[in-house]
């Protein structure tokens, strides 16, 4: 009995010291996975080229079907294509960070517009290359850019901080507009497309200058990101506090440090558009929707919040593989209104460029 009396003790000792450490294990696994680069770009860079890009879609598993891949803009694209642009590279301030970007400039004192991509993905893809050829052509200068840690910019750790650092990277896009091409910040807006908008939103929080931006996708909390993705993959919800903490501890992120809702709340004087698929599945319709209301409560002016939220499900063959897309898709299914709608918006919020000739 004496012995047990000792053992016992020993053995439920050592279970309660292992304990923080498996916590912070099972968490680094999560969050490794979640917040893993993809330095390919997802096949994007080898793909697509301004002058030359095509469609990719991914499966995902939508019940209802609105669209069928040849009723998209997808099956001609070749009217979008650049003729021309510039390879720059753009240094981060006090930081380590080189920025690679496509410039397409009319040469003119034409309002800019910055594109963001979205997470494992990069300035090749055609859901940046799309809205910067429909801005480009309307007689506004563009340019796209790899954040950190994607394409052909910097890999700083081979993680991503969902905008927690990368918004750094949409700053350093802007003053770099405003020093080297003589922009004036009230003409200057941004394109953020699903995490790209989470960037660009902390950005705009964090520099009251930066006039107007157009959300494409976005997501208002990646606390609640992080918790829905665990669901979907079958594990539970705790983990989400674990995964935060590895974030903290193995590179420094505070991956809800900034969220993007926040951003929501200090628009006054400027300019927000949000645009969503009502079928979305990767980043659910309520978080558009929760930052349009959160930007239409802040606002000092009617007009300046502008939404618009439509079904938008697209069915495609991948490699004989059906399925289906839902998340970025109404720049596909609905290109002229999605266009018009864009152009309106930065036509009112940073001018109207001059009629390219």
């Amino acid at each position: 009995m004496s012995r047990w009396r000792r053992t016992v003790p020993a053995i439920l000792f050592f279970l309660m010291a292992s304990l923080p450490m498996t916590y912070f294990q099972v968490g680094n696994i999560v969050y490794t996975q979640a917040a893993a680069s993809s330095p390919d770009c997802s096949g994007h860079s080898a793909r697509n080229s301004p002058d030359n890009f095509s469609v990719t879609l991914w499966h995902e598993d939508v019940t209802t079907v609105t669209h069928q891949k040849n009723e998209t803009l997808a099956s001609n694209l070749e009217p979008l294509w650049f003729d021309a642009w510039d390879n720059v590279t753009i240094d981060v301030p006090n930081e380590p960070i080189t920025l690679a970007a496509w410039v397409m400039d009319h040469g003119t004192d034409d309002p800019w517009v910055i594109v963001v991509h979205g997470i494992r993905s990069c300035k090749a893809n055609h859901e940046a290359l799309i809205p910067a050829a429909w801005l480009y052509q309307a007689g506004y200068n563009v340019i796209l850019f790899d954040m950190r840690d994607h394409g052909n910019s910097t890999t700083e750790d081979g993680l991503i901080s969902a905008g927690q650092r990368e918004h750094r990277d949409v700053l350093a896009v802007w003053q770099w507009l405003q020093d080297t091409k003589g922009a004036e910040p009230e003409h200057i807006g941004a394109v953020g497309i699903s995490m790209g908008a989470g960037a660009v939103t902390i950005a705009f929080e964090q520099e009251p200058r930066l006039q107007s931006v157009f959300l494409e996708s976005p997501y208002s909390s990646m606390g609640n990101v992080i918790e829905e993705e665990l669901v979907f993959a079958g594990f539970p919800t705790f983990l989400k506090d674990a995964a935060l903490f590895a974030g903290k501890v193995s590179s420094g992120d505070n991956l809800v440090k900034y969220e993007p809702i926040e951003a929501m709340g200090v628009v006054g004087n400027r300019s927000v558009y949000v645009t969503h698929s009502l079928e979305d599945i990767r980043i659910n319709i309520y978080h558009g929707k929760a930052m349009c209301d959160a930007a239409k409560e802040s606002v000092n002016q009617d007009g300046l919040v502008e939404c618009w939220f439509e079904s938008s499900a697209v069915a495609h063959n991948d490699d004989d593989r059906e399925g289906i897309l839902s998340h970025i898709t109404l720049m596909l299914t609905q290109p002229d209104e999605y266009r018009n709608k864009m152009l309106a918006f930065f036509g009112k919020s940073i001018g109207e460029p001059q009629p390219v000739v």
